[in-house]
């Protein structure tokens, strides 16, 4: 999902930079916090930007639940779990930078469960 920030004052843009990189430490936690709690101090950029990395955020988990099949999934989990770590920092890093830009916001969203 592509998505133009435009931002209605200065606790917006840092409600919604904070949401992208709190993505890395606390995974579903923060844009979930920010869709259900601050959804009233933000704008219909930074709350669509928000949705798209909880739907990033939730496809990550499900994909790192393979690590819990036995055998094959242990084998797996060694090597995409690390992968996906890596994965959410690079698109984390890259959607603050082009938030403080203002340029357009991607987030690789296959499949939106919100």
């Amino acid at each position: 999902m592509k998505i133009i920030p435009e931002y209605k004052d200065d606790t917006d843009k840092i409600i919604t930079i904070l949401t992208a990189v709190c993505t890395i430490f606390c995974g579903f936690i923060a844009p979930l916090i920010t869709i259900l709690l601050l959804k009233q101090y933000i704008s219909t950029q930074s709350y669509e930007i928000s949705k798209s990395f909880l739907n990033f955020e939730i496809f990550l988990a499900l994909i790192s639940l393979i690590a819990i099949i036995p055998i094959f999934g242990w084998i797996a989990g060694i090597f995409i779990i690390p992968i996906l770590y890596i994965w959410n920092i690079l698109v984390a890093v890259l959607a603050v930078c082009a938030m403080v830009k203002k340029f357009e916001v991607s987030v690789p969203v296959p499949y939106a469960f919100i």
